[in-house]
């Protein structure tokens, strides 16, 4: 058996696959290293600017909270780019987003350089290209007849094949990884302490699981299929399929099968005719009173639409609650579709030990939630009042004793007094144990695939004609 192995990894490692993997890790860990070092340098800069600016003077108005940028970057950004920065907390708990720095949308997206894109879209196509003539390699030159000759089994050889793949995989990985944590530990030192190399070697180990997916299946295919050429077409096409297909097209049947309102739905029901609307019940009785003069007082009269006013943004609130409720689950539900690819659950379990992506972001909002209460108490001890606002304002008139005044809905006070105990904003980060409980659906999905696809290859080999 032994022999075997070290036959079938000589194979590999004098492959011009394996040769040209080892440079293509290399150059693309290297220049992992390289962005990401200096993105979170400069992110992390502006995180600590915006956040001392807050602290230094902060407002009972509204709150801008800030992101903190993750150490864990580089191993899988997660879409944070497309995400805020932070968001501004205004009383009663409306969030309003902290617009992101200015962007050349005209400009193609481009991926992000992290661990997760280079092992999910390079080291799985060479998954592939390593695995295709395992076994019809060996039928098209003869030589799978006079191995098996030998005193093994056919599961000791497909064994051996499949441990010189996965080996051939691993080694230039890691040699990446370690040039990738090298560069990065120079140019952000504190990158490089205990918990943060836990995950290294969570996110290390799913992407072994991840590459095995492909080493199985290549192996399966090049037992089913005689001809070399035929099989690498077949796992060409099953790697977009998983790699493209699968992951893009999630959403678009999400939306399909969702009850989510449009954003066009959504603005008609927040549109200027509607608002106008709902502001006319609202305020109609009132103003029926004044003229009617059943108010004894202007102050009375202010009260009364000061309220009205506070229940109009409670319902425009609510109409956003809604929505950003319908679109989180059919997030919810893409995420699931885009999961019956391997290369979908390998992103998000990226992610979830890297503490980046939709669940960061959920998270992030959560805490801010959670500290709004703590925001509101202040501000009612300060300024003896709360005042909900959105991105509406409005404003009417009506007739009081004779004259016109103008109504408008109330704006928030800002406290001038000692602020000096102001409640701070902690987020919170999850633990390594708490990441690896997050991911562990997304891993258990690719041991899923790993035993599936393994039982095919040793079925299929099994059965193969070795002639």
């Amino acid at each position: 058996m032994k022999t075997v192995i070290r036959k079938e990894l000589l194979d590999c490692f004098q492959s011009i696959q394996f040769i040209v993997l080892l440079i293509i890790s290399i150059i693309l860990f290297s220049a992992n290293g390289l962005i990401f070092s200096a993105k979170y340098s400069r992110q992390q800069n502006w995180y600590d600017q915006k956040t001392a600016d807050t602290w230094d003077d902060p407002s009972t108005v509204s709150l801008p909270l800030y992101k903190q940028p993750s150490l864990l970057l580089f191993l899988a950004e997660g879409g944070d780019k497309f995400s805020p920065p932070g968001y501004q907390l205004h009383q009663k708990g409306f969030l309003s987003p902290v617009p992101a720095s200015s962007q050349n949308f005209k400009l193609p997206d481009l991926p992000e350089l992290d661990w997760a894109f280079i092992i999910k879209i390079i080291f799985s196509l060479y998954a592939i290209l390593l695995g295709y003539r395992a076994v019809s390699g060996e039928k098209e030159l003869g030589t799978l007849r006079l191995a098996l000759s030998n005193p093994i089994s056919r599961a000791g050889l497909l064994g051996a094949k499949y441990v010189a793949i996965v080996l051939a995989l691993i080694i230039p990985l890691a040699t990446g990884m370690l040039i990738s944590l090298a560069i990065s530990g120079f140019k952000v030192p504190h990158v490089l302490n205990t918990e943060l190399v836990l995950r290294i070697i969570l996110t290390f180990i799913s992407a072994f699981i991840y590459l095995s997916v492909f080493a199985f299946l290549s192996l399966a295919l090049s037992s089913l299929i005689h001809q070399s050429s035929l099989v690498l077409l077949v796992l060409l096409a099953l790697w977009v399929l998983f790699v493209v297909m699968v992951p893009n097209t999630s959403g678009i049947l999400a939306e399909r099968f969702s009850e989510t309102p449009g954003e066009y739905q959504t603005a008609k029901m927040v549109s200027s005719q509607a608002i106008r609307k709902l502001m006319g019940e609202k305020l109609r009785p009132i103003i029926d009173k004044a003229r009617k003069g059943e108010f004894e007082t202007e102050a009375e009269l202010y009260r009364q639409t000061d309220a009205a006013f506070d229940q109009l943004q409670e319902e425009l609130t609510k109409l956003y609650t809604v929505y950003d409720n319908a679109i989180s689950r059919r997030q919810m539900l893409a995420r699931n579709i885009s999961r019956l690819s391997p290369t979908t659950l390998l992103q998000y379990a990226s992610e979830n030990i890297a503490g980046t992506g939709l669940a960061s972001e959920q998270r992030f909002l959560d805490d801010i939630m959670a500290y709004s209460s703590v925001y509101d108490n202040y501000v009612l001890k300060k300024v003896g009042k709360l005042v909900g606002v959105t991105n509406w304002s409005f404003a009417a008139s009506s007739e009081f004793k004779g004259k016109r005044i103008i109504l408008r809905s109330p704006r928030p006070e800002e406290y001038q007094g000692d602020k000096s105990d102001f409640p701070r904003f902690s987020p919170s980060r999850p633990s390594v144990k708490q990441s690896l409980h997050y991911a562990l659906l997304d891993i258990s999905g690719l041991v899923l695939w790993n035993l599936v696809l393994a039982m095919a290859a040793f079925a299929a080999f099994s059965r193969s004609d070795v002639r």
